[in-house]
């Protein structure tokens, strides 16, 4: 009784939790340097001849065991000098309204969470194991063409082919990916990309990406 039970109030928090997800809305905020693309609600700032564009990419990528989340940014990174330039994931900070900051994870970190909490889903529209049968059948599927609306759409070498590069972005050329955090964003009513010159993030940030959330 007791499992059925259980098994009512996850399937009642999964379902709060995605019709809160779906009424959710991320909009960059506009700055006097910045310029909004409405269209893509991403906005872009230019530095030192270097244009970085951002944009929300996945409000819930994950679930980090049914508590935190990882949230996504998708960056790009227009260098237009004549010299390579490097902006690896760990130049990246993100700060919530509460002031809240999150450094970046790897996606080495991000396969590693999802292939730990796959353990606790199984297909919708059911949550969690009663036998270990269940989830060794489970297990041998493909647990991530899911319809569910994060990572278990996502085919687990996709975490790493659309994240950002560590590589130097070389003169003249444009990178582009995605940047993991463990952050929930849908909790605060705002949030900050800072971009440092260096993975020290230490001092002033070269810039500053603000975003408004609507609940």
């Amino acid at each position: 009784m007791w499992k059925k039970h259980f098994l009512a109030v996850l399937l009642l928090s999964f379902a709060l939790f995605l019709c809160s997800s779906c009424s959710v809305k991320v909009a960059p905020v506009a700055t006097p340097t910045g310029t909004i693309n409405p269209d893509e609600k991403s906005i872009t700032e230019i530095r030192d001849g270097v244009a970085f564009t951002v944009k929300l990419d996945q409000l819930s990528v994950a679930p980090y065991q049914l508590v935190d989340n990882i949230t996504s940014f998708h960056i790009t990174i227009d260098n237009r000098t004549d010299k390579q330039v490097s902006f690896p994931s760990q130049a990246f900070l993100l700060k919530d309204g509460s002031n809240r900051q999150y450094r970046s994870i790897t996606p080495e970190r991000v396969r590693e969470i999802v292939s730990k909490d796959t353990v606790y889903l199984i297909p919708y529209p059911y949550v969690g194991y009663y036998y270990l049968d269940d989830q060794a059948r489970v297990t041998q599927s493909d647990t991530f063409s899911s319809s569910l609306p994060f990572y278990a759409e996502y085919h687990p070498q996709d975490i790493f082919t659309r994240a950002l590069t560590e590589e130097p972005v070389l003169k003249r050329s444009i990178a582009a990916g995605v940047v993991y955090f463990i952050a929930d964003l849908e909790r605060t009513d705002s949030a900050e990309l800072l971009v440092f010159p260096d993975t020290k993030t230490s001092g002033d940030p070269l810039a500053t990406f603000s975003f408004a959330i609507e609940k």
